[in-house]
């Protein structure tokens, strides 16, 4: 089908972020057979005129009226577009009366403002996908559209990276994050690491002065670490984490991810290492650093099921299937129930949503890793 993908696609930043969702998902459906047009509403807004994005606003609105109007898409795919109006949105459905909108989001349900945005686009799309799933999710199921879990997508073509087969990696663990109103926080941690395990070769960028890293540099630093810790602005909200979880993981370095954040739904114990509390971290950390087999499998096994389960050819196939209403054609390993309009039986669940197939071998895998880690302990101290 033709597709429009209309999202933030940084040709002012010049590419920097090219391993973002908005170029994942378009790989991903194009891999699918389909015909992708990407639009850069930012990007033809700061063009207009002067370069001032305000005065290019309702330019960008119209050149992706007359873009829809050209192509006649089946689907126009939403993405970061934050400037594109509902009331361009009802005038492309004129235009184009059989098309399919559909809207995905990988931004923090718990921040009002996004959380506004996606609530007054749903009665106005057919489908909303976003990166948080449980109870911020279920509230949204009347807000008069449907909405549905998308996991943060991994592209072969650009997590390339295999650290688990190398030997010329220099760090042991990297930390990289974005400013947010939980920096301090993300410093005590760091700060608490360096202290208690002196040894660890630690890298950290975006906290205490030192900027983040972007564009191939971001490569360059993950690929020169071990181990990685993924740390959200909340890591209690279920299935919620940054995409820099999927980078890490899909270049295959250890990750390390709060059992708050639910994930183990997905993942299992031997795939990532899930800690209770900080005291839990140190302790597994201090285990990998002295085990480095145990650290190359179980990384690699992240890897492959990141690779396996969480292509961007996967999600944007589901993007397609509950857009368009079509019978689910894989066996996903995220939570697929749709809330909203049509769908009886949708009010609020379980957090957890889904019950896998492999939770009682990740159990075992839960209860091995943690005797392995308090046998290592106790070595260390009677040592």
């Amino acid at each position: 089908m033709k597709i429009v993908h209309a999202s933030n696609f940084s040709l002012k930043r010049k590419g920097r972020i090219f391993y973002g969702i908005p170029y994942k998902l378009s790989n991903g459906l194009t891999r699918s057979g389909h015909s992708v047009f990407n639009f850069c509403d930012r990007d033809v807004a700061d063009s207009y005129f002067v370069g001032v994005r305000a005065v290019g606003v309702s330019h960008a609105n119209r050149k992706l009226i007359d873009v829809c109007e050209q192509i006649r898409p089946d689907l126009l795919l939403l993405g970061h577009c934050t400037i594109i109006s509902e009331s361009t949105l009802l005038k492309i459905r004129q235009v184009v009366p059989a098309i399919k909108i559909a809207h995905w989001n990988c931004d923090a349900l718990f921040n009002p403002r996004n959380f506004e945005r996606i609530r007054s686009l749903m009665p106005i799309v057919d489908a909303s996908f976003v990166t948080t799933a449980g109870r911020y999710l279920a509230s949204l199921a009347n807000a008069g559209g449907r909405i549905t879990f998308m996991p943060n997508p991994v592209d072969c073509s650009i997590e390339t990276l295999r650290v688990f087969e190398r030997n010329d990696v220099d760090n042991d663990l990297v930390f990289v994050t974005s400013p947010c109103e939980r920096t301090s926080e993300k410093a005590q941690l760091c700060e608490s690491i360096r202290k208690r395990i002196p040894n660890l070769k630690f890298d950290v960028y975006g906290l205490s002065g030192r900027t983040g890293v972007f564009g191939a540099k971001f490569f360059d630093v993950i690929g020169n670490a071990r181990m990685a810790i993924n740390v959200s602005a909340r890591n209690d909200i279920h299935l919620y984490s940054s995409d820099r979880m999927s980078q890490l993981v899909g270049c295959g370095l250890l990750t390390f991810v709060d059992r708050r954040t639910g994930f183990d739904a997905i993942f299992n114990d031997d795939e990532l290492v899930f800690y209770e509390d900080r005291n839990d971290l140190i302790d597994k950390l201090r285990f990998f650093q002295a085990n480095d087999s145990e650290r190359r499998r179980i990384a690699h096994r992240g890897w492959r099921k990141a690779h396996n389960a969480l292509s961007g050819t996967l999600v944007s196939q589901w993007i397609i299937e509950a857009t368009f209403r079509e019978p689910v054609s894989a066996h996903y390993s995220w939570p697929t129930r749709i809330y909203g309009e049509g769908y009886p039986g949708s009010a609020v669940g379980s957090d957890r949503e889904r019950v896998l197939k492999h939770r009682p071998a990740a159990m075992r895998d839960r209860v091995g890793l943690r005797r392995q880690v308090s046998r290592f302990a106790r070595t260390r101290k009677q040592g």
